[in-house]
C-alpha cells in the first residue's frame, strides 16, 4: 500500500516539477551550445553536492568531463549518463545538460542515487555543427591517413556551391548507377534492371579529388569516431573505429573511469537509437559452431529431442519451424540468438521481458502526454556504440533514447480502404478477430506490409489451432522489416520532404544546382542538408527534453533494492542453532540482470555474518547469487552458539548500500 501511494506521489511530482522547470530551462536551452559553453555551464554548477571530473583530453585538446550529482552520497548506486558519442547529435548533448538541470532542481531521484553525466563525449566532432562549413562530421581530430598515402587529410569535402553545406554531387556517367526518381525530381534512386533502367548518374559526396588519386574525400580531417569504438562487436576494418578499442583517449577515459566505479548500476544513453521504444534487437550470429549445436535442456522437452546428441543448423532450423507462424522465416541468426550459441551477441531473453514492459509503458506514457510517436525508426544500435558495450559488458541495464525523429507523413485512405488499426488488433481476442472476416483481415494485413504468405485464411487456421493470437500477431507485423510500396518514394524520402518544405520551409534540401567541376566538367550540387535527421530547429529543445526526460527519471526508480528481509534462529539441540537470513530484493529490476548473470558482471552481493559462534555448514562470506525482482532468497547455516549471543548480518554490495542487521542466538 505504502509502494503504491509513494508511485502516486512521485507521478504527481513529475507532472509537477515539470511544469516548474519550463521557466527555469527554456531561456538557457533556446540555442545548440558549443563545448566551450557547456564546459562553463558545467563548471557554474559544481557544488559539495556536484563534482566536475575531467577524464580524458581529445586530440583537438578539448576537456572530457563527467558531472557528478551527489559527490557527498556514499555507498549508494549510481546511474551514468552519456551523451552525443558520435558528436553529430547536438540535441543529445541538451538533453544530458537538461537533465543534470531536473536532477539540481529536485532532491526527489538524487537523495539515494548518484549520477554521472557526461554531455560531450567527442567535442572535436561535435565543433563541426558550429563550423563555417557543415557536414555531419563523426570523428575527432585525431589524424589519420585514410588513404595510405604520403600525406594525411589532404582530402575532404569541398563547398562546391558556397552554401556552407557539404551534400551531394551528381556526374552523368554512362556506368553510373542511379536516376532522378520518377515520383520527385530531388531524389535519386538507384537504377533497377530488372524493371528495364538503366543508370546515368554516379554520386559522390561534395568534393573534388584533391590529392589525384581518384578517390574523392577520403581522407578528410581526422580521425576517431568514439560512437563506434567501444569493445563490444569493435567494428574492426572500419577506420572510422580506429585500430583497436581505447586507442583514442576518450574512449580509454571513459572506460576507466566506469570501471574504477562499480557502484554504477544502469546506463543512459542519448543518441540515435532508443532502447526506451523498441527493445535492443538480436538475430547477430555468433562465434559457435553451428554444425554441431547441442541443445539446451530447458529446449529439449519443448523440441522433444535428445541433449545428449548434437545437430546441423539445418536440423535445428526444421526443428524450429514446426513452433513458429507459417509463412515466418527461420534464419540461422534466429536461432543462433535464440538458443544463446557462442559469444554472447544478443540480448538474453529474460531481460527482453523487462525492456519490451519498460518500453510498451513508455509509449503509453508519451501518449499520455500527446507526444508524437508516429516517426521514422530510429536507428539501431552500431557495433562498438557506448550503449551496447553496457549491456553486455558492464551487464547493466542500458537504456538508450533518441529526442528526435522526424514525423512520418500520414496516408490518406483510400475510399473504402480502411482497416483495423494495429492497437485495436492487439487488444482483441482471437474470437473478435476471426469475426472481423476474411475481407478485413486481409485489408489489415495489406495495410501493415504483412508477407505476400500471410492470408487471412491462413492466419484465421492459425488462430483457431491455437497456433498464435491476436497480439502475437502484431507483435511479429511490428518485427518485420517494411517494404518499400511500388510506385511511390520511400516513407523516409516523404518524411524527409515534408518535414523540410513544412517546419524548415525547403532549407532542408539544397535544390540541384550546376557548377563546375575541375575534373567532371558541369556537375550538379544538391541534396539533403546534414544535420536534418537528428537537429531541429533550437526553439525545440525545451519541449522535446520537457516531455521525454522524465521517463529516464522514472526508469532510475526501477533498480534494485536488495535488503535482509527477516532472520529466523531454530534451536535444535545440544546449543546447536539453524539460522535462515531472507534476503529480499524489493525492486523491480532482478539483480544482477540475466546478461550480468551470464557474464559474471557487475560484482556479486555478499552476506557476512559476525559474531560468537563456530559455523558447522556453511560459510561466514557468501555470495547471495542471482535475485529476481520483487524475490525473496532464503540463505541457511548451522551454528554453534559461544558466550555471547548477539551476532550481526551484513549485506554487503559495492553498488548498493549496506545493509546491517543484529539478532541474537538463543538466550
Amino acid at each position: 500500500m505504502l509502494k503504491k501511494l509513494f508511485n502516486l506521489l512521485l507521478s504527481g511530482f513529475l507532472l509537477f516539477s515539470g511544469n516548474q522547470l519550463t521557466a527555469q530551462t527554456e531561456s538557457v536551452f533556446n540555442k545548440y551550445h558549443t563545448n566551450d559553453e557547456i564546459q562553463k555551464m558545467l563548471q557554474k554548477l559544481e557544488s559539495k553536492q556536484v563534482k566536475l571530473h575531467t577524464i580524458a583530453e581529445s586530440p583537438g585538446g578539448q576537456a572530457i568531463t563527467v558531472l557528478e550529482i551527489g559527490a557527498d552520497l556514499k555507498d549508494v548506486p549510481a546511474v551514468f549518463v552519456g551523451a552525443n558519442f558520435e558528436g553529430n547529435v547536438p540535441l543529445a548533448s541538451e538533453g544530458a545538460m537538461y537533465l543534470a538541470q531536473m536532477l539540481l532542481d529536485s532532491s526527489v531521484y538524487t537523495q539515494n542515487v548518484k549520477w554521472y553525466i557526461m554531455p560531450q563525449p567527442n567535442p572535436d566532432a561535435a565543433a563541426g555543427y558550429f563550423a563555417d562549413v557543415k557536414y555531419a562530421r563523426s570523428v575527432n581530430d585525431n589524424s589519420i591517413n585514410n588513404d595510405a598515402d604520403e600525406a594525411t587529410n589532404e582530402d575532404g569535402f569541398d563547398d562546391l556551391n558556397g552554401d556552407g553545406l557539404i551534400t551531394k554531387m551528381r556526374v552523368k556517367d554512362l556506368e553510373g548507377s542511379y536516376i532522378i526518381s520518377k515520383h520527385n525530381a530531388l531524389i535519386m534512386d538507384k537504377a533497377d534492371g530488372k524493371k528495364g533502367e538503366r543508370g546515368e548518374y554516379k554520386l559522390y559526396s561534395e568534393g573534388i579529388d584533391n590529392d589525384g588519386d581518384g578517390e574523392y574525400n577520403e581522407d578528410g580531417e581526422g580521425g576517431i569516431n568514439i560512437g563506434i569504438a567501444f569493445p563490444h562487436l569493435f567494428p574492426y576494418g572500419n577506420d572510422e573505429a580506429g585500430l583497436y578499442t581505447g586507442q583514442s583517449p576518450e574512449v580509454y577515459g571513459i572506460m576507466r573511469f566506469i570501471f574504477d566505479r562499480p557502484e554504477i548500476a544502469m546506463v543512459y544513453t542519448l543518441g540515435t537509437s532508443n532502447f526506451c521504444a523498441v527493445p535492443p534487437k538480436g538475430g547477430r550470429k555468433g562465434g559457435a559452431n553451428l554444425e554441431k549445436i547441442k541443445i539446451p535442456a530447458r529446449y529439449g522437452r519443448m523440441f522433444d529431442v535428445d541433449v545428449s546428441k548434437t545437430y546441423t543448423m539445418d536440423e535445428v532450423i526444421e526443428l524450429f519451424k514446426a513452433f513458429v507462424p507459417a509463412g515466418m522465416e527461420v534464419t540461422p541468426s534466429m536461432v543462433a540468438g535464440y538458443l544463446g550459441l557462442g559469444a554472447a551477441v544478443n540480448p538474453q531473453e529474460d531481460d527482453l521481458v523487462f525492456y519490451k514492459k519498460y518500453s510498451e509503458d513508455y509509449k503509453k506514457y508519451l501518449k499520455a502526454k500527446n507526444f508524437n510517436t508516429e516517426t521514422l525508426d530510429p536507428a539501431p544500435a552500431k557495433d562498438g556504440s557506448f550503449e551496447l558495450w553496457a549491456y553486455y559488458h558492464l551487464g547493466v541495464p542500458s537504456f538508450s533514447m533518441n529526442l528526435f525523429s522526424i514525423p512520418k507523413v500520414k496516408e490518406e485512405k483510400a475510399e473504402g480502404g480502411e482497416s483495423v488499426s494495429m492497437d485495436k488488433v492487439e487488444k482483441m481476442s482471437t474470437e473478435d478477430f476471426i469475426a472481423l472476416g476474411n475481407e478485413k483481415i486481409d485489408a489489415f494485413l495489406k495495410a501493415n506490409n504483412a508477407p505476400d504468405k500471410f492470408k487471412a485464411e491462413g492466419v484465421v487456421k492459425m488462430m483457431e489451432s491455437g497456433q498464435v493470437t491476436p497480439k502475437q500477431m502484431v507483435g511479429m507485423l511490428k518485427e518485420m522489416p517494411k517494404p518499400e510500396k511500388e510506385g511511390e518514394l520511400s516513407e523516409k524520402d516523404k518524411a524527409l520532404l515534408a518535414y523540410s518544405e513544412k517546419e524548415l520551409g525547403g532549407k532542408g534540401f539544397v535544390e540541384w544546382t550546376k557548377v563546375k567541376h575541375p575534373k567532371f566538367g558541369e556537375v550538379e550540387v544538391g541534396g539533403y542538408v546534414p544535420y536534418l535527421e537528428t537537429t531541429p530547429k533550437p526553439e525545440s529543445i525545451d519541449s522535446l527534453a520537457k516531455v521525454q526526460l522524465p521517463w529516464l527519471l522514472q526508469l532510475s526508480t526501477k533498480l534494485p533494492k536488495l535488503e535482509i528481509e527477516s532472520q529466523k534462529v531454530t534451536e535444535m539441540g545440544g546449543g546447536i542453532y539453524k539460522l535462515e537470513i531472507f534476503v529480499a530484493n524489493n525492486g523491480d529490476l532482478s539483480y544482477p540482470i540475466s546478461m550480468g548473470d551470464r557474464n559474471k558482471q557487475p560484482a556479486p552481493v555478499i552476506l557476512i555474518l559476525d559474531g560468537d559462534f563456530s559455523l558447522l555448514e556453511g560459510k561466514k562470506r557468501t555470495q547471495v547469487g542471482t535475485l529476481g525482482a520483487n524475490q525473496v532468497k532464503k540463505l541457511s547455516w548451522l551454528i554453534q552458539k559461544g558466550k555471547n549471543n548477539t551476532a550481526t548480518a551484513t549485506l554487503q554490495s559495492v553498488v548498493f548500500t549496506d545493509d546491517v542487521k543484529q539478532f541474537n542466538i538463543g538466550g
